[in-house]
């Protein structure tokens, strides 16, 4: 791979096919002797075992992988003990020229700063005892990923393929071991088995949703699952006594997704499950809400809608500069926050409601039932609010926006009965003594590549029931989740003992004790575990 003569590598054929290459490289792939310490390499080097902590943990491939060359790996052990599991991807940097002592903690991000290293985590739920997961990058740099046969996707991209790569593991948190394994001995029939069913089963897809307007003719392919009728009708189901104001979508939007002529419909391609953003036409305003109805889903691609809020203005921005991870969104320069899976089990006629409080809190609600926190943000800026139309959310339409109230006392009146459970912030004393941890206390690592903010788990306020809403529909709102399930405790990330209760300044993450977060922000060039960006302040926040 770029280390023979033009003559030999001729002779051999392109240096990415990887049937080329098979006589000279020793198969199957195996662990090269240099990784970090907390490593140790068995199983004639197949496999990679952390024997201690929850870091230190990194790897690599025995020689280069060829471009498009699957590599297998198997999770051969999993614990629940700790956050975070396994970040892969590939070195420029030969193994053999680098001291395992000078290896970081993390190969994320502090190998993935410096030149020549890419790598990105698996998401947590993937992680189990048992999955394969198999991965390669392509002529182009792109990763792309797949788990037990079902094809994943693209993963990240920017891998410069000119050069040799070795295959880069993190065996970190909760994945303890895994394994390099022979891919002539892996059948993969999880990909066929689901998409051709057996007779004893049926499809869950029915016939695609009426398009709205004159969208164009490509879109009425869109693989969809049928609406009610009141959203085929174009009316709203729980904001009926609402008078939206118009708000229309702006102009710029991610390259897999079409807008309607009237700017308020969004519909992604039926053959891609990213880059689907689209913006508000202009910044939303402290008190206002605005309300976003699912219209369409498409269940062969997995994951959520995304959202959050931006001061750039997507009037500077170009298609081409939306990556198709939001997570990349926060390398920016302007001011980005976003949360993914916002709504992970969506049905069709699915009515989101996202306000913007005068205090910066994003308030949350399903079907207009129960609302929680969903970040913090700095409503001194002007912010457009953006969704990523992501995974099985494939068509979304934008009611508009609710005004904000303009009388005080209605405001609060109407708030009381709606928003219980509600926080209010305040700076902390600069000179408040901060309790030490106990001995023998675990610190626990926090996850690094998250981009979500941790919610405060709402209270169950009293609902009353309308005349449009019979009881089911009332149970249906009492067994709605928080969209941030993961912690649902609503625990410190760090010590894993006190709860929530502290904004990180500037970023307004909420996802460590004050106590933590005063002794994190201590350290030198301080970061948000989250978002990593520096922390400025830590706000202590007081349940009312």
């Amino acid at each position: 791979m770029g280390n023979q003569s033009s003559s030999t590598a001729a002779s051999r054929g392109h240096p990415g096919d990887l049937t080329s290459l098979r006589n000279d490289l020793t198969w199957p792939l195996q662990y090269h002797s240099t990784h970090s310490e907390n490593i140790e390499i068995v199983s004639e080097k197949r496999v990679a075992r952390r024997f201690e902590s929850f870091c230190k943990g990194i790897c690599f491939s025995s020689r280069p992988v060829a471009i498009n060359e699957k590599v297998f790996v198997k999770f051969k052990e999993t614990s629940t003990s700790w956050s975070g599991v396994l970040r892969f991807g590939f070195t420029s940097v030969d193994p053999a020229t680098v001291r395992s002592s000078d290896l970081p903690r993390y190969a994320c991000p502090d190998l993935t700063n410096k030149p020549g290293h890419w790598a990105k985590a698996l998401s947590e739920r993937y992680a189990v005892t048992g999955n394969l997961l198999v991965f390669s990058v392509s002529r182009s740099g792109e990763v792309s990923y797949s788990l037990n046969g079902e094809d994943k996707g693209f993963f990240f991209g920017g891998v410069n393929v000119n050069e040799p790569l070795w295959a880069l593991f993190d065996v970190y948190g909760n994945t303890v071991a895994v394994e390099l394994v022979n891919p002539e001995t892996q059948p993969l029939n999880n990909l066929s088995s689901l998409m051709c069913p057996t007779p004893t089963q049926t499809c869950s897809l029915s016939p695609q949703l009426p398009v709205v307007g004159d969208l164009p003719s490509h879109l009425a392919n869109a693989l969809t699952i049928t609406p009610p009728d009141y959203v085929s009708s174009g009316l709203t189901r729980y904001h009926l006594n609402i008078n939206f104001s118009p708000m229309p979508l702006h102009r710029l939007c991610g390259k897999n997704v079409k807008l309607s002529p009237d700017r308020t419909i969004g519909i992604r391609s039926r053959e891609d499950f990213c880059n689907g953003y689209v913006f508000t036409d202009r910044p939303l305003s402290c008190g206002e809400k605005i309300v976003l109805q699912i219209l369409g889903l498409d269940d062969t691609f997995d994951g959520g809608l995304g959202f959050g809020f931006t001061s750039c203005d997507p009037d500077t921005i170009q298609q081409e500069a939306l990556p198709d991870d939001s997570d990349l969104l926060l390398d920016r320069m302007e001011y980005w926050v976003v949360n993914k899976d916002v709504c992970r089990n969506a049905e069709v006629g699915d009515e989101l409601g996202f306000t913007l409080t005068v205090e910066g809190e994003v308030k949350y609600s399903r079907n207009n039932h129960r609302v929680c926190t969903l970040m913090h943000v700095d409503r001194t800026l002007p912010l457009w609010a953006f969704f990523d139309i992501y995974g099985s959310i494939q068509k979304v339409k934008l009611l508009g926006v609710v005004p904000a109230v303009t009388h005080r006392t209605n405001q609060r009146a109407h708030s009381t009965s709606f928003l219980e459970g509600s926080i209010t912030v305040a700076l902390p004393p600069r000179q408040t003594p901060v309790p030490a941890l106990q001995s023998g206390t675990m610190i626990h690592p926090a996850p690094l590549l998250r981009s979500t903010s941790v919610p405060t788990p709402p209270r169950h306020p009293p609902m009353e029931k309308s005349p449009s809403q019979g009881p089911s529909q009332i149970q249906e709102g009492m067994e709605e989740r928080s969209p941030m399930a993961d912690n649902a405790d609503n625990e410190c990330t760090v010590c894993y003992e006190r709860a929530v209760n502290s904004v990180l300044y500037t970023c307004g993450h909420m996802c460590m004790c004050y106590e933590c977060a005063i002794l994190v922000q201590r350290e030198k060039d301080a970061l948000c575990p989250i978002c990593r960006q520096k922390i400025k302040d830590v706000i202590k926040t007081y349940r009312t």
